[in-house]
């Protein structure tokens, strides 16, 4: 009797609770502790103002001819227990719950990984050493900076977060790469955002503590075996690195003005641009009076107001934020808003700094001795270096918007700043008493830009203008509000149409590569190509621009009778725009109709084809598929056919960590064009097998594209290839041996391809000229230490397939070294300079050998 699907659940959480008891219990004791105190409090009426919090200037003693504080000020043992009580007791319900949230969640990641000793002992360790080492750190802080004596006065508390934050770090090596990365990211970056935004001494203790964490974590696992020394990683990573900063850059102001401590080394930037901080006449009389306090520090650090508007932080945050979001999912259109938005706030803190002092007391050199250029520099160099990255990366932001959505889209910014703008030149002069001073044209048209900018800026420029009435105070605070709400909405029409690149062409494209196509046909259907449809709408080829060169991605799609055609309508297609037609990746029949019309061929790499009908592992030959079977019954190893999207989420999770660990041991970006990632495993046509064992553990997995004859699938290629590091040996031979016994147990596979290795196994006997082929031998040994194509093409040959020679054909001769960027460009889009300097070091010891 199969048991019940309540009893199944209840087993699988009685597992998860024994794998996690660690985290559980001390959850749960984190919980009653704080039940238990506020009972205690509410029954012993103990106040509950300060009960916790403490100032900075109780726990460090400091000899001052005025003390801090008035008479009766606990003693120092007082103090420190209160501190060591907020270890465990939060403030509230609220705080108690985000605090357990976290905590189990940082426990149950550190318990699957260290161990319930470890566990406890980095916790320990990381905690004592983290608030010691923060205590310190606020010390020298408050030491080296006596024109901060405000940062003695700072409530301090601290979090069950710093009990074990350090046991989440010290899980790190002991975690597969893209955890590692995944924690490490995370972990800091909201570690970092609350210490440089906020600047709670509490938050010093607990990046201090993961810190501690992590370096104890490094100590007991040893070295980091796939530790990539070229520091590579895949586009699809760097591009979710970048809309991970970019997010802390949009937040870190909604952070500053929630937070009621604000002594944060970033809380400039925060302020800035999300809170009026006593805006330009506080400064100009601090400056006038000519303090000995910083001028730029006291009223950029510590004297924060709310916002007192929706439009001067939250509109102005939410397009930083759809950026962010669009950055992270490759929008091309994102990531120039990014730059854009980044350097607006660039050029207004330079006004800020330099250009305003001009106008107060001694001017510049004034303002300088006040802190202008640290606080300028603070301000301008988070969001110059995350613009720098953007621009550097441009080239992986590989999703773009249509050129008429963009128009539009600029179109409607425009005109809401017009209808705007002219909407307060109007109301100025149509109802005057609702300012001071008068408001005359001048003085209108020079307030007009401060009402686009968020709060924190606009309220740093003198006003030129100040409402007096509230439907003055309206339409003054509407403006920017509609303003930033249009902006909003553009923004994101622009993510919504780039979410499928040239849309509507793919979906055609989709259709069409179901009608029929060859064996490495499926591949036009990925991102990245442009299509041209035949007169009928019945077949289509891909390809992509790249320096004058349309290069197609393999031959005509779709109704086979039309292929023949189809080479010369888009032969006069490609004409008729000025490019150059290159066929990539064709086969013999397309190869020799061009070759008839005195078109130059090349070979370009072997396909190998095996007949699963016939496929027998019987022989001398087949003596590693053989043991590698063998080898993988006897470890428990099973194989699972499925797709990317049915897989379970552990499945899934594994798979990108096994494509992230493999791209990041490369030193050369990881490949596009006729080579599938991540991103094409998505597609719910492809087929994945992978190899698992006895634990769960995926071992290796591969992708297969189907090859469809009028709807039917009539034979599977082989695309995705990877394993982890440690896998063992023969583990790829199972698979693809494994696929070929399904497909001939199926028996409706008429082929299955292995794919071709690029550029491996080339032939120039057919071409008339050497010089192309050199050029891409060239090509082939750059790559060939990153990527192995030679050693991929005898792998393959381990099956005894047939082999197919696959061409590129090219009309023009004189076109070649166009026709060799352009390969390469589209093997490699995000190649830099340095990638491909140091790949050349690689193979020039094998250059002198030879020659």
């Amino acid at each position: 009797m199969e048991p019940s699907p309540k009893s199944v659940l209840l087993t699988d959480l009685a597992q998860w609770a024994r794998r996690h008891a660690l985290a559980l219990a001390f959850s749960l004791g984190l919980i009653l502790l704080n039940l238990i105190s506020w009972l205690l409090i509410w029954l012993l009426r103990i106040p509950g103002r300060n009960r916790l919090g403490m100032p900075l200037s109780d726990l460090i003693i400091r000899q001052a001819s005025r003390p801090f504080h008035g008479q009766g000020r606990p003693s120092l043992l007082v103090q420190f227990a209160r501190l060591l009580v907020s270890l465990v007791i939060t403030p509230g319900p609220l705080p108690l719950a985000i605090d357990v949230a976290l905590v189990l969640v940082m426990l149950c990641i550190a318990e699957t990984r260290l161990g319930r000793r470890r566990t406890v002992l980095a916790a320990v360790i990381s905690a004592v050493g983290g608030a010691a080492a923060g205590l310190i750190i606020c010390w020298l802080i408050n030491a080296l900076q006596d024109h901060w004596a405000w940062f003695i006065r700072v409530p301090m508390s601290l979090s069950p977060i710093i009990l074990v934050v350090g046991s989440l770090m010290a899980s790190i090596p002991f975690s597969d790469f893209l955890w590692r990365r995944r924690i490490a990211t995370i972990g800091y970056t909201a570690l970092i955002l609350m210490v440089l935004y906020t600047g709670n001494p509490g938050s010093y203790c607990a990046l201090a503590a993961a810190l501690i964490g992590h370096l104890t974590g490094h100590l007991w696992h040893g070295p980091v075996q796939d530790a990539n020394p070229h520091g590579h990683s895949g586009s699809y990573e760097t591009r979710h690195l970048l809309g991970a900063v970019a997010t802390v850059l949009a937040l870190g102001p909604l952070v500053t003005v929630s937070s009621r401590i604000r002594a944060g080394f970033l809380t400039p930037l925060g302020t800035f641009m999300g809170s009026n901080t006593g805006g330009s006449a506080a400064l100009s009389h601090c400056l006038a009076e000519n303090n000995q306090v910083s001028c730029y520090a006291h009223y950029g650090l510590v004297a924060g107001h709310a916002p007192t508007g929706i439009s001067a932080l939250i509109m102005p945050t939410l397009v930083m934020l759809v950026a962010a979001w669009g950055i992270y999912h490759g929008r091309r259109v994102a990531a120039v808003t990014g730059v854009v938005l980044n350097a607006l706030t660039v050029v207004l803190a330079l006004l800020y700094f330099l250009v305003f002092p001009l106008t107060i007391g001694e001017g510049l050199p004034q303002a300088i001795r006040h802190g202008a250029i640290p606080s300028l520099l603070i301000i301008t160099l988070p969001p110059l270096i995350l613009s720098w990255f953007l621009v550097r990366n441009l080239g992986i932001f590989l999703v773009r918007t249509k050129t008429s959505r963009l128009q539009l889209g600029w179109a409607a910014i425009v005109l809401a700043f017009l209808a705007t703008a002219m909407g307060y030149m109007a109301f100025t002069a149509i109802s005057p008493g609702s300012f001071s001073p008068w408001p005359t044209t001048g003085r209108a048209l020079s307030q007009l830009p401060e009402l686009y900018l968020p709060n924190g800026v606009a309220s740093r420029f003198l006003p030129t203008l100040v409402p007096r009435t509230p439907t003055g105070r309206i339409v003054s605070h509407g403006i920017g509000l509609i303003f930033w709400l249009v902006v909003l909405v553009v923004l994101l029409s622009w993510m919504r149409s780039s979410v499928i690149q040239n849309g509507s062409e793919r979906q055609e494209a989709d259709k069409l590569v179901e009608y029929g196509g060859e064996s490495m046909s499926f591949m036009t259907t990925w991102e990245g190509n442009s299509y041209w449809f035949s007169p009928s709408g019945h077949s289509g080829i891909a390809y992509r621009l790249l320096h004058g060169i349309a290069l197609t991605t393999t031959g005509p799609f779709g109704d086979p009778d039309e292929y023949t055609d189809d080479l010369d309508e888009f032969t006069r297609f490609c004409n008729a725009h000025s490019w150059s037609p290159v066929f990539y990746s064709v086969h013999k029949p397309q190869r020799d109709l061009l070759a008839a019309r005195g078109w130059s061929t090349l070979t370009v790499g072997t396909e190998m084809v095996v007949t699963p009908s016939l496929w027998q592992t019987k022989g001398k030959k087949w003596q590693d598929i053989r043991t590698a079977i063998n080898k993988a019954k006897r470890d428990n190893i099973t194989d699972v056919l499925t797709t990317f999207n049915d897989a379970s989420w552990d499945v899934q999770s594994q798979i990108v960590d096994i494509s992230e660990q493999w791209a990041e041991l490369k030193a050369l970006p990881e490949m596009k064009f006729t080579l599938g990632g991540l991103d094409e495993l998505r597609d719910p046509r492809m087929a994945i097998l992978y190899a698992v064992d006895d634990q769960g553990k995926v071992l290796a997995v591969t992708s297969w594209m189907p090859t469809y004859r009028q709807g039917q699938v009539i034979g599977w290629t082989l695309d995705f290839m990877r394993h982890r590091t440690d896998s063992p040996n023969g583990i790829m031979e199972f698979l693809i041996a494994r696929m070929a016994e399904r497909l001939r147990g199926q028996g409706t596979a008429e082929f299955m391809s292995l794919s071709a290795a690029p550029l491996a196994g080339m032939d120039g006997g057919e071409d008339r000229t050497a010089f192309l082929q050199h050029a891409l031998h060239l090509v082939a040994d750059l790559m060939e230490p990153a990527y192995g194509f030679r050693s991929l093409f005898f792998f393959k040959k381990k099956f005894q397939p047939s082999e197919h020679p696959v061409y590129i054909c090219y009309p023009d001769p004189a076109q070649l070294a166009q026709i060799g960027l352009a390969v390469v460009q589209a093997y490699l889009p995000n190649l830099k300079a340095s990638q491909a300097w140091d790949a050349i070091k690689t193979i020039m010891p094998k250059g002198r050998e030879d020659h």
